[in-house]
């Protein structure tokens, strides 16, 4: 074994995580990902004594732990590397990629990991998909269950996109005060935030619908799905209401 440092030698050819790619043009490179989604790039290490004497690890900077697991070809010297980043945090991650042979020489690149927080609907999607990417079974359009309700409403109504269930959660009960019938229905607790806008209209006829100029009351809330209550109303041709929908625009 030739004691010089070490002649294994890294070129890291392709970050490639799947929320984009970046070609690697020197010796600080960064990789960008959803946090909760895998992070993955390939490599090539070589060393003129043999490659399966080389050990390989990711080494998380701030942490010092190591990170990722190694997919690893001697005879050609091509490597893989996939990192779950749920427990990683948002930003910046340093990580180094260390070649070291067996006499204890080693080799490192170095490159950034910058993960961005996952939104609600990022979540949603790898927690039924395994992906934070609007793409293939997980597309907002998408109806994988058959259900008529498609991956958004599925989102909006806290239902499972795979369940094969079409109850969002309307249902009508009778005020026991007033003896008249409101309207129960559901939503997110963070619709404002996540931008899901929620229409509920009111009709006598199934034909004709009109928005209730109400503010509905919440009954519940689990922190992730409420329920509200509306009384059904007097509609403006004097009717009085005797249907009502959820609708998203």
């Amino acid at each position: 074994m030739n004691t010089l440092p070490l002649k294994a030698l890294l070129v890291l050819l392709l970050l490639g995580a799947r929320a984009g790619a970046t070609q690697i043009i020197n010796a600080g490179p960064s990789l960008s990902v959803i946090q909760g989604d895998k992070a993955s790039f390939s490599a090539q290490f070589f060393d003129a004594d043999g490659n399966s004497g080389v050990t390989l690890r990711a080494l998380h900077v701030s942490s010092g732990q190591n990170i990722g697991q190694f997919v690893r070809d001697d005879s050609t010297g091509n490597l893989s590397w996939t990192c779950d980043t749920t427990p990683l945090q948002p930003g910046s991650n340093m990580v180094q990629l260390i070649a070291t042979d067996p006499a204890g020489a080693s080799s490192v690149v170095s490159f950034s990991l910058q993960i961005t927080a996952a939104t609600p609907v990022q979540q949603w999607r790898q927690t039924y998909f395994g992906s934070s990417q609007n793409s293939g079974a997980a597309v907002n359009s998408a109806d994988p269950d058959g259900d008529g309700l498609n991956n958004y409403a599925e989102f909006a109504f806290g239902t499972n996109p795979k369940a094969g269930s079409s109850d969002v959660g309307n249902r009508t009960t009778q005020d026991s005060e007033s003896g008249k019938m409101r309207a129960i229905f559901r939503r997110r607790s963070d619709y404002l935030t996540t931008g899901v806008n929620y229409i509920y209209e009111f009709s006598s006829d199934l034909q004709t619908w009109e928005v209730t100029g109400s503010t509905p009351q919440v009954i519940s809330d689990d922190g992730v799905m409420q329920n509200l209550s509306a009384e059904f109303p007097v509609l403006s041709n004097g009717q009085p209401s005797r249907f009502f929908r959820t609708r998203l625009p």
